[in-house]
């Protein structure tokens, strides 16, 4: 399978392989995970690696008993090669990656935001934090130390607390992150690796303190790693400041590289392919009442139309319903994440067998994701 992968990809570099598994039966497939650069990104850092997962079609031949690779999937088409970390608890497992040796973690440069006050923040906080550390990690050509755990906010979650142990994976692609924008290493793994090859003194590192001081002061530093250390004071303390004043003009968030996780994708596509594939959408963020004149202002009689945003409840719906028939919403479409559902499943088997919740966050994701697919968006403010 190796070789199989070397020789259909030449332009790839392939850094280290992971342990082949079995595919999906009946099919005589197996799955492999791999980390490789290309001929441009080795070109841009030499050192960065982006992570596939492909499936293999494997045939034995019936005189010599030999094996074959007949083909090789698309990109992420392996997706058993993802195999949940050992104890994970309420977390997208994907493959580790194998040990780094030493000569292969001293090799790359480092970035890493310590504390700071954006956990357990709304989303959007959240999101403009995470894109000012990916584009100063960019602009520093430094893999990012990231947790990729987060909190969710209280005003995502049915109790109306904050929950910690969530995954950046649950909700966005974070594949197509290191792929598009920079490599990333999850922070556990880093500390324990920096135990073992950096913490010795061998490796230089490089703390910040200040938000104010810009990265082209340090652009040029040869340090393995450094570390912007966030303070305890709010708002002074949050990580999107690193991006504003001066470093504004260099720093440049990376929006086009957040797209929605492929779990979150597939809902969203099945809502696509039940409605009319001509279809219109409104979004809303007022009354009833708004919505309605929303409707009859903006909208066509006759068309479909997938009602999206807060407060959209099946009493307010089903009152809409009676003068316009060809209306859906998101809660009609609860089989997509309920217990025997495609997405409840394949998000247990990546979380180690522990159930995941479609929460508040979700829905907003999906939701706006489908109205952005309408052929007519009608925005419908308060």
């Amino acid at each position: 399978m190796m070789r199989s992968a070397i020789d259909a990809f030449p332009a790839v570099h392939f850094a280290r392989f992971g342990r082949p598994v079995p595919g999906d039966p009946p099919s005589a497939s197996c799955d492999m995970a791999w980390r490789a650069r290309t001929n441009s990104s080795a070109s841009a850092s030499p050192t960065a690696t982006t992570k596939d997962y492909r499936r293999f079609a494997i045939t034995r031949d019936p005189h010599t008993c030999a094996y074959s690779v007949t083909s090789i999937g698309d990109y992420h088409s392996g997706p058993n090669a993802r195999k949940p970390r050992p104890g994970a608890s309420n977390a997208t497992a994907a493959t580790p990656p194998p040990p780094l040796s030493r000569s292969q973690f001293t090799a790359a440069t480092y970035l890493s935001y310590h504390g700071g006050g954006d956990r357990c923040k709304p989303m959007p906080h959240y999101m403009r934090s995470l894109l000012c550390a990916l584009a100063e990690a960019r602009y520093l050509n430094r893999t990012l130390v990231l947790d990729l755990t987060l909190c969710l906010a209280a005003s995502y979650t049915a109790a109306g607390m904050p929950e910690e142990g969530k995954r950046l994976a649950f909700y966005f692609d974070v594949d197509h992150l290191r792929s598009s924008v920079v490599d990333i290493i999850e922070e556990r793994q880093f500390w324990e690796d920096w135990d073992r090859w950096g913490a010795q003194g061998q490796l230089g590192l490089r703390l910040i303190e200040d938000t104010r001081v810009g990265p082209t002061k340090f652009s040029k530093a040869t340090d393995s790693l450094i570390v912007r250390k966030f303070g305890d004071v709010e708002p002074g303390n949050y990580w999107y400041h690193v991006c504003e004043d001066e470093a504004e003009r260099v720093l440049a968030l990376p929006h086009h590289a957040i797209c929605l996780a492929p779990s979150l994708m597939s809902i969203v596509n099945d809502i696509i392919s039940s409605m009319q594939q001509d279809f219109d959408s409104v979004h809303v963020g007022g009354s009833v009442e708004d919505l309605i004149r929303g409707i009859e202002d903006g909208v066509d009689v006759g068309r479909q139309v997938y009602i999206a945003g807060e407060g959209i409840n099946t009493v307010s719906m089903e009152a809409l319903k009676a003068k316009h028939n060809n209306l859906c919403y998101l809660d009609e479409f609860q089989r997509l994440w309920r217990k025997d559902s495609k997405w409840f499943l394949e998000m247990k088997r990546l979380n180690a067998g522990v159930p995941v919740k479609f929460d508040g966050y979700m829905r907003e994701l999906v939701d706006r994701e489908v109205f952005l697919k309408g052929k007519k968006k009608v925005e419908v403010l308060r």
